[in-house]
């Protein structure tokens, strides 16, 4: 009997001890990355075998969208794991898997680039451009080969949910309110004229372009559609790097240098480019105003020609005081001014088609604009979590904004009270600029795998000044004397900012959670100190949620749900009450505008794989107090210009991006959206707005192929066509472009040679927009010279090693409403 009972307790025993041996789990994972640049080599194959039979794999399968892997497996014992890229070398590691050690994790493995076989062969690795996060949209300008020779304008035209006209204006989300930044600060020198700045920046000094659709609690609640923030290359590596290139096309010229190097733990990286570009354009303009009989159909023709050189220069430098603590200091410099000439012709007759009045103009404009910018940030990460961080910055900003205007008025027929202050000679100067002071404190700290808290305090004081002067002489050699309007205007804005935010982050499995508030406190002071106008005081509180959930279906799909609410302050260009008169027209701003607000909710589907990118969203917002410029013809003829909070706004569409790599060598992209907008005029507006309203579907859709070929060739063709989103009073005209380019590269790719042609088989573009008022309605009919073919040319050189760190949080001042936003 007790033979029995030991034997079955060792039965008993045994059979435990298999079944432990049964149950347990062994697993191999790691992320792969590149080892110059350290970003994720994504959906590279990653194949493992038993030993020592190293001819049949036990499992094969590919890493995700941020280069991690991660693979189960049945058994202990001794394996092979290899890593296969097409123009990478292989990485190959042998490990063991037994009871005590069951997993085993790689860590990060750098993959290096295969020399030898990217000198042999022409195949290039079909590298996704496009990745989706939780808060952002990410495109690699650095994989894309167009950045060799493009701009960075001309790159945006093939990033997700970013939209460029046929006359290069922008747009995200289909709205042109939006921010951008440089390196995850606010860029000072993008509020003025971004387009003319963003075509003055080669792209080959662009790391990614993010998109931020849905910004978070740390971001300041203005930017209704999202914020374009572009990562520079910088000093991220150890070596050096250099780049020279030009570009000289019959409307356009450019030349550019970039720099960057480490030595020891002190980076450095510097970045200068100047050019020109050239706008001709012609066009017709008919207003019919529907008040005055006597003064009833306007016809004004006139050309146009201005030039746009400008400076663009950036310098960078870091220093990792120790391996907690990193300081950064930037600054940059951006200075353009534009000359314009204008030569025009104005009739003026009365409802029996009888000459009222009619004169000839010949003007000139001269635009000086730019800014400063000087950026200091301190980071120190915590010993017992190094992803636990606490960032102080600063920031100061100079923004000038001057105009000298000058126009001589002869063969002048007839008169009217709506040339009332029309001379021969009028003369208009204006002298405005910016300061910005910005202090700012974040801290982050990712407590737990799953769970991740954030908070910070922000202070902002922008002083603005404008100074102008309105001179006028009937005869050439007469002394200016001062005008009856507005003879002298000293004006200053200051305004005082002071937010708080805190965030909250969970992330779980496939689940994640964003969410956040903040709070914005702001004090306004408007002193007229020389001129007409009312001093005044404005104060207001913001409380500005946001909530943003996303659900991974699988490795390769997501779904997120988001909700914000986003405000809009005016700038001085919408605030200066500086009037500008030309002919019988002045405009001007409006210094009691306020804030507008706006709640969006977005659903968005994002796919990704190594062919196939796919990017859908659908989009509902409500806008309330939304700033719109209106015109108005007043009692004595002359026509009015100006702003003022009057819409209610409410709509929903979607937009998509498809990324399509059918073989290696060639790839397509779609990106495309439509919406529909219903816009009403609020209560309390001047009356000559009432019962205004406008509804209507705007959308555009932009293409974009390249096509590989044998020793270093390459195609490339794009496209766009669109209708901009209805206004009040506005119907907008529909655009079109097209273009294409033969590439050529040398020197193992270093050297790059480009053709290129714009709208190139038709020597001009005709639009044509309409204006519908209570009081009078218009035509414009408008031809532009958009024809552009030339040769760009960019040559690198350098040795590149390993990268160095960067500042993780910094100042974001995205909160204003600039005249380029609408």
């Amino acid at each position: 009997m007790k033979k029995l009972i030991c034997c079955l307790l060792f039965g008993c025993l045994l059979s435990n001890i298999s079944m432990k041996a049964q149950n347990i789990s062994y697993e191999v994972k790691g992320q792969v990355v590149d080892s110059l640049t350290f970003e994720p080599e994504v959906y590279v194959t990653i194949r493992l075998f038993k030993l020592p039979d190293n001819q049949k794999e036990v499992t094969v399968f590919v890493s995700d969208d941020k280069g991690f892997f991660n693979s189960k497996l049945k058994s202990s014992g001794e394996y092979r794991l290899t890593i296969t890229s097409v123009g990478k070398e292989t990485i190959v590691k042998d490990f063991e898997l037994n009871q005590k050690d069951c997993t085993k994790d790689f860590g990060r493995l750098l993959m290096k680039d295969d020399v030898k076989q990217l000198s042999e062969i022409n195949v290039f690795a079909a590298k996704p451009l496009v990745k989706a996060e939780v808060d952002k949209t990410v495109y690699s300008i650095e994989d894309d080969p167009d950045s060799e020779t493009n701009t960075i304008l001309e790159m945006l035209r093939k990033v997700p949910f970013v939209t460029v006209d046929g006359d290069d204006n922008i747009k995200v989300n289909n709205s042109s309110s939006f921010k951008i930044y440089m390196n995850g600060k606010p860029s000072s020198m993008m509020t003025n004229d971004p387009k003319e700045v963003l075509r003055s920046i080669p792209a080959n000094t662009i790391r990614k372009i993010e998109i931020i659709t849905e910004p978070g609690a740390r971001y300041d609640a203005e930017g209704v559609s999202g914020i374009l923030n572009i990562i520079t290359k910088g000093a991220e590596f150890e070596g050096y790097s250099a780049n020279i290139g030009g570009t000289y096309m019959n409307r356009y010229w450019n030349g550019s240098g970039f720099f960057t190097m480490q030595y020891g733990k002190l980076s450095l990286s510097a970045n200068y480019s100047y050019g020109q570009y050239e706008v001709e354009s012609e066009a017709d303009y008919y207003r019919h105003q529907l008040n005055r009989p006597d003064e009833e159909y306007l016809h004004n023709q006139y050309s146009y020609d201005q030039k746009n050189p400008m400076h663009y220069a950036a310098l960078e430098s870091s220093y990792e005081l120790d391996s907690l603590n990193l300081f950064t200091l930037s600054g940059s410099l951006n200075y353009g001014y534009s000359n314009s000439e204008q030569s025009g012709s104005n009739t003026m007759t009365n409802s029996e088609g009888q000459l009222a009045y009619s004169y000839n103009q010949d003007a000139t404009t001269k635009y000086n604009w730019g800014s400063n910018s000087l950026k200091a940030d301190y980071q120190h990460m915590f010993k017992r979590n190094k992803e636990e961080m606490l960032t102080f910055s600063y920031q100061f900003d100079y923004r000038p904004d001057d105009r000298d205007y000058l126009s001589h008025i002869f063969d002048r027929n007839g008169n009217s009270p709506s040339l009332q202050y029309l001379y021969n000679y009028n003369y208009q100067f204006r002298n405005a600029h910016k300061e910005e002071h910005t202090l700012q404190l974040d801290y982050v700290n990712p407590f737990s795998p799953e769970h991740s808290i954030e908070g910070g305090l922000k202070y902002i004081r922008r002083n603005n000044n404008s100074y102008s002067t309105f001179e006028m002489k009937e005869n050439e050699e007469d002394e200016w004397q001062p005008s009856e309007l507005q003879p002298v205007l000293d004006y200053r804005h200051i305004q005082n900012i002071f937010a708080a935010y805190c965030g909250y982050t969970y992330k779980k499995n496939r689940f994640g959670l964003n969410t956040g508030l903040r709070m914005e406190q702001t004090w306004q002071n408007v002193k007229y100190r020389k001129g007409d106008g009312e001093n005044f005081d404005y104060q207001a509180t913001d409380w500005v949620p946001s909530l943003s959930a996303s659900y991974k279906l699988n490795d390769r799909d997501q779904l997120k749900l988001s909700y914000n609410l986003r405000i809009r302050r005016p700038d001085i260009s919408y605030l200066n009450p500086y009037v500008s008169v030309t002919g019988s027209s002045m405009s001007y701003g409006n210094p009691e505008l306020t804030s507008e607000k706006h709640n969006r909710i977005t659903l968005s589907f994002s796919h990704f794989s190594s062919k196939l990118n796919v990017q859908a969203t659908a989009l509902y917002t409500l806008g309330r107090n939304e700033i719109g410029q209106y015109q108005f013809v007043d009692e004595q003829g002359m026509f009015h210009s100006t702003y003022e909070n009057m819409v209610n706004v409410q709509g929903g569409g979607m937009n998509g991006y498809i990324g399509y790599n059918p073989a290696p060598n060639t790839s397509v992209s779609v990106n495309g959206m439509l919406y529909y907008l219903d816009l009403r005029v609020k209560k309390g507006v001047p009356d000559i707005l009432n019962g205004l309203k406008n509804s209507g579907f705007s959308g555009s859709v932009y293409l974009n192929f390249s096509q590989r070929f044998k020793y270093g060739w390459r195609f490339v063709a794009l496209g766009g066509y669109g209708k901009p989103e209805v206004s009040i009073g506005v119907e907008s005209f529909k655009f079109h472009y097209y273009g294409m380019s033969l590439v050529k590269t040398f020197l193992k790719d270093k050297l790059s040679i480009s053709l290129r042609a714009q709208d190139c088989f038709t020597p001009s573009v005709k639009y044509t927009s309409k204006e519908m008022y209570n009081d009078y309605t218009s035509i414009l009919n408008y031809r532009a010279f958009n024809r552009m073919f030339g040769l760009s040319v960019s040559y690198r050189f350098g040795d590149l090693k390993a990268s160095i760190k960067k500042t993780a949080r910094s100042i974001h001042n995205d909160d204003l409403l600039k005249k380029d936003d609408k």
